[in-house]
């Protein structure tokens, strides 16, 4: 747990870890490379509020596993802790809300580096309310594990088609009330949106500073350096062993360039430009053949 004055603002929760399954290292098909986020989630996890925390952009270094590079998707575990009773004129499902995935190259000495081309997204997501409180829980919410909590979490997964380099830094930007890159300076649920946070090494892949990770604070007084790095910029923080953020990364298939990739079995562990799979292997030749 990040320490000093921070501690109090990590949300505490019971833990469930559990094995991620992921293809083999190295494997051709869509394999995940990286991965801090459960199989099976629990309730809840503690985590980080951007409006709580003055946040701006939060994420951290890894360096990924196998040998597939072209990165398909994302997946961010979240913690809502919102409830619907708050804002009844909003749909029973949620509200939605978008948030953008930045990667980044490391730069020397693990150093923010430049934005890589085709690797920031933004998508709009459904959020979840967390469950109305449980009167044996005061203000939380009773689990089926018998455990309270005051978040409930879920996943996010942002689609993507971009080759990486073996290590890069990401970042999960979104915009509350009075904080973000573009604050919405208006009161909503979005303010009680949190990224969660793994305890732990990850499952897949590697956090190559363990005891780091990436942020953007306008409020110096949450820096482990009090803000003597700067604040309002997106670089590295200490202190944070054993918590990262809960993400992880699957990349897709290598693509069939040759028609010859595509016999036997091996049409299976190829796809198109685009991440799809082939229905059959002449379909995985046709494509060599005219990339269409």
């Amino acid at each position: 747990m990040k320490k000093g004055t921070f501690a109090g603002l990590l949300a505490l929760a019971a833990l469930a870890v559990t094995a991620v399954l992921a293809s083999p290292a190295g494997a051709a098909g869509p394999a995940t490379i990286y991965s801090a986020v459960d199989s099976s989630l629990a309730p809840n996890y503690p985590s980080l509020g951007y409006q709580a925390t003055s946040t701006q952009e939060f994420g951290d270094e890894v360096a990924f596993a196998g040998a597939n590079r072209r990165v398909q998707n994302v997946t961010v575990t979240m913690s809502d802790w919102a409830k619907h009773s708050d804002y009844p004129s909003m749909p029973a499902a949620g509200y939605t809300h978008p948030i953008t995935l930045k990667l980044y190259t490391v730069g020397a000495g693990h150093t923010l580096g430049t934005a890589i081309p085709g690797g920031t997204v933004t998508q709009t997501f459904l959020i979840p309310w967390r469950p109305e409180p449980t009167p044996t829980c005061g203000t939380a919410w009773l689990a089926s594990d018998n455990n309270c909590y005051n978040g409930y979490a879920f996943n996010i997964t942002f689609a993507l088609n971009v080759t990486v380099p073996n290590s890069v830094i990401y970042g999960i930007a979104y915009n509350t009330n009075t904080h973000g890159y573009a604050p919405l300076n208006a009161p909503g649920p979005y303010e009680s949106l949190n990224v969660a946070l793994h305890s732990g090494a990850p499952f897949v892949g590697t956090d190559v500073e363990p005891d780091n990770v990436f942020w953007n604070t306008s409020f110096a007084g949450f820096y482990t350096d009090g803000g003597l790095g700067g604040v309002n910029t997106f670089r590295k923080d200490t202190a944070w062993a054993p918590y990262s953020p809960a993400v992880s990364f699957v990349a897709a298939a290598a693509v069939a360039t040759n028609k010859d990739q595509c016999k036997g079995d091996g049409w299976q562990n190829l796809s198109r430009q685009d991440g799809s799979a082939f229905k059959n292997q002449g379909d995985c030749i046709q494509y060599a053949n005219t990339g269409k």
